[in-house]
């Protein structure tokens, strides 16, 4: 591993753990509290946020680094499209998780309580019942592949950069590093598999 391979990495580490730190400050809680849903197991739609936040946070500051030690001090990366609406698609479906377990709280309130309901049991692949849940599983599923897509070609680009010293002559368009994108056929497979979820949410509020 280069030296350029190390800082970089570096970079993209520590902004991991600066994260961790505020989150941590800011909350007197692990990071992981925030995966926590309202019925206190952990949820499957924050999950996905986190893990696509976390990613995207190590890509952008590892080829920043990249772009920096080179020169290009001013241009920050480029997010390409497809990357931009899987991070959206991730936000909408907490947003919408959120929203239905709000709903679906207050219907509950409103009616009298029944001490025979068993407390949930979700969890990240399971149901309420505590059984395996076949559309958290392929949310995740999908989320955990795209997230794996862009993190081995953000090392790809990390061990091959295409940037060269910075040239005022040339000015910063002649380094082009961006985040990678993660293609149309990912987006549209985690946008089926965000769907799926979040219609089995409404069916079953």
């Amino acid at each position: 591993m280069t030296g350029q391979q190390v800082m970089s990495s570096l970079a993209g580490l520590g902004g991991l753990l600066v994260m961790w730190v505020v989150l941590y400050i800011a909350t007197k809680k692990h990071p992981w509290a925030l995966v926590i849903g309202e019925d206190g197991r952990p949820s499957t739609s924050k999950f996905q946020m986190l893990v696509w936040t976390a990613a995207v946070v190590f890509g952008f500051l590892a080829i920043y680094q990249i772009r920096f030690s080179n020169g290009y001090c001013q241009e920050l990366p480029g997010v390409p499209t497809n990357l931009l609406i899987a991070m959206g698609i991730s936000v909408a479906t907490a947003v919408s998780a959120k929203s239905i377990a709000v709903k679906s709280a207050a219907s509950a309130a409103a009616a009298p309580p029944d001490p025979q309901a068993p407390p949930s049991k979700s969890g990240i692949f399971s149901d309420d019942t505590g059984s395996p849940d076949l559309g958290k599983f392929q949310l995740v599923l999908w989320t955990l592949i795209a997230v794996g897509v862009f993190l081995s070609e953000v090392f790809a680009i990390m061990q091959h950069p295409s940037c060269p010293p910075f040239d005022p002559k040339v000015g910063a368009a002649a380094c082009t590093l961006s985040l990678p994108d993660i293609g149309q056929t990912l987006m549209i497979l985690m946008g089926l598999g965000n769907g799926a979820y979040i219609g089995k949410k409404i069916a079953e509020s």
